[in-house]
């Protein structure tokens, strides 16, 4: 059985503030890849994008898991159980630091790189087309 305390979170998505620092490099990756300040090559670009589509589709996997944790699981119809019930369903998505919003958080960065990532990587190819009809002018000049 999963470990979903502190410490299992911690190990399967990092603590608070690297899901933070994560969500800070993201949103500076989007940044930088529109305002031109960060590009990308073909190659690297493609090897970036699997890695990153290979964890989204493992996280589409979990994901179906997930949902589940965002209801009130059926442990009985006493006032125990139905008490233990939304203690069990509180715990998993009461609060951003919850499993559920961690989680989304994950899959919201990942979103975030692989957009910039796109950006980054047609921005490499407009500045080396640009830098090859540059340099091509010397070209014909000779």
């Amino acid at each position: 059985m999963a470990d979903w305390t502190e410490t299992g979170l911690t190990a399967a998505f990092g603590d608070r503030e690297q899901l933070k620092a994560m969500a800070s490099t993201a949103q500076q990756m989007l940044a930088d890849a529109k305002s031109g300040r960060w590009a990308v090559d073909e190659e690297t670009g493609t090897h970036l994008r699997r890695a990153i589509s290979q964890m989204e589709e493992r996280l589409a996997d979990i994901g179906v898991n997930i949902q589940r944790l965002r209801r009130r699981p059926k442990f009985g119809n006493d006032d125990y159980a139905q008490q233990a019930a939304a203690h069990f369903q509180a715990a998993m998505d009461s609060d951003q630091n919850s499993l559920v919003p961690v989680f989304e958080t994950v899959r919201e960065n990942l979103k975030h790189i692989r957009e910039a990532l796109d950006i980054a990587m047609s921005k490499y190819d407009a500045s080396d087309e640009a830098a090859t009809r540059y340099l091509g002018k010397f070209k014909d000049a000779e």
